[in-house]
């Protein structure tokens, strides 16, 4: 069932490379369906969001491949085309060097942010996630116990119980209650 649905949600996310105009050679490039869509009269402009979309996106499926090892055949060949374009799209700017959003253009086009600068490193480091290690666990060298308590000392996984309240406490809210109703009376009048 996890396979199933792991499955299914790879191929949802499949329309985030289906190419700018659905039918472009451009398939294995990755692309914001959102705002890069060559729709006549649109003015193919992205938001700040989802300028760094690219970004998330190439993490997260990059992080699948380790929990996910058979998504790797579907996802890095996808991860490889689209860094070799980010990489091209990083050639403009005044430094030479500045990323653009739409890299299916093969080059700069001419926008520029910390969005576009995010997709592209995140898109290429994505493809050395085959020498990352996966995530640790108790068997694999994780150390983090789990403390049911939230670390205030709780008795067998029970959380602590709250001291009593004592008549000062009550002495101190009740005069605390009293002053906050005058003031807001006070300001209301």
């Amino acid at each position: 069932m996890w396979r199933n649905r792991t499955d299914g949600f790879l191929k949802a996310a499949l329309v985030f490379f289906t190419g700018p105009n659905g039918t472009d050679a451009n398939k294995t490039i990755m692309f914001e369906a959102a705002c890069e869509r060559n729709v006549p009269g649109s003015a193919l402009s992205c938001n700040v969001d989802q300028r760094s979309f690219k970004a998330y996106l190439s993490r997260w499926l990059a992080a699948t491949t380790l929990l996910a090892p058979w998504t790797a055949d579907t996802i890095m060949p996808l991860m490889r085309s689209s860094a070799l374009a980010a990489a091209q799209s990083c050639s403009g700017g005044s430094d030479g060097v500045t990323c653009g959003n739409k890299w299916w253009t093969q080059g700069w086009d001419g926008s520029y942010g910390v969005g576009e600068q995010m997709s592209a490193l995140e898109v290429i480091q994505s493809n050395l996630i085959s020498r990352a290690r996966g995530p640790l666990s108790g068997a694999t060298g994780g150390t983090s116990k789990g403390d049911p308590s939230a670390g205030d000392g709780g008795v067998n996984g029970r959380p602590k119980e709250a001291d009593a309240l004592g008549s000062s406490d009550r002495k101190g809210a009740t005069a605390l209650t009293v002053m906050l109703v005058l003031m807001m009376l006070g300001a209301a009048w």
